[in-house]
């Protein structure tokens, strides 16, 4: 029979990953939105992520980190911030790409060193939308800056999906995001944004079971 010493460990888990979205145990992390911010990427739900990782890869460096992620995209710089700190981690992350990885989301999710996708989850890419005011000068800075950032993304796609497709250029893959671009797990797969489906690896399980 579990003790109150026994139990408790357990229930602050359960409550650091309804509010902080990390449950130690596993090694998760969450990020589709908690009781304080929504499932956008911005500052205050990217420091989350980051500090989280840092966390967990302080606590047992080199052990696997598994962050879900659910996301419909937002702040270019802020999602940035947490792909580079991903691929800086001395741990392997893998993300599991539940719902929507759209915009930004697809990005982040180019960062993991495996990437699984649920069955019904959807990968969309794009060039993102820009929201400017200011003098004309200001807007011809911040245009110069939309050029390079977009072709950031390109690249990161890029180093991705030519694993996959060893043919496919960097002109195609800014053809696909000159707009919506919206793919089926199954499709994102094929074209190299994603590793492998979680029904997949499910059904392997089953058979080395049985």
């Amino acid at each position: 029979m579990f003790g109150k010493k026994d139990i408790e460990p357990t229930i602050r888990h359960m409550e650091l990953f309804h509010e902080e979205n990390l449950y130690l145990p596993t090694r998760t992390i969450y990020f589709g939105g908690n009781y304080y911010n929504e499932d956008e990427v911005d500052s205050v739900s990217i420091a989350q992520v980051i500090k989280n990782l840092h966390i967990l890869e302080h606590k047992n460096p080199g052990e696997p980190i598994k962050l879900e992620l659910n996301s419909c995209g937002g702040s270019w710089a802020d999602g940035i911030a947490l792909y580079d700190v991903i691929k800086s981690l001395q741990s392997p992350i893998i993300i599991v790409g539940l719902g929507k990885l759209w915009s930004m989301g697809s990005v982040i999710l180019q960062a993991g060193d495996y990437r699984v996708l649920t069955k019904h989850s959807t990968v969309l890419i794009h060039d993102g939308s820009e929201n400017y005011f200011g003098d004309p000068k200001s807007f011809e800075a911040w245009g110069e800056q939309s050029k390079i950032t977009r072709k950031q993304s390109y690249e990161i796609y890029y180093e991705q999906m030519v694993k996959k497709n060893p043919k496919i250029t960097i002109k195609q893959i800014e053809q696909m995001c000159s707009h919506d671009t919206i793919l089926n797990a199954e499709k994102a797969v094929n074209v190299g944004l994603a590793d492998e489906l979680m029904e997949t690896i499910q059904k392997n399980i089953q058979k080395e079971n049985s």
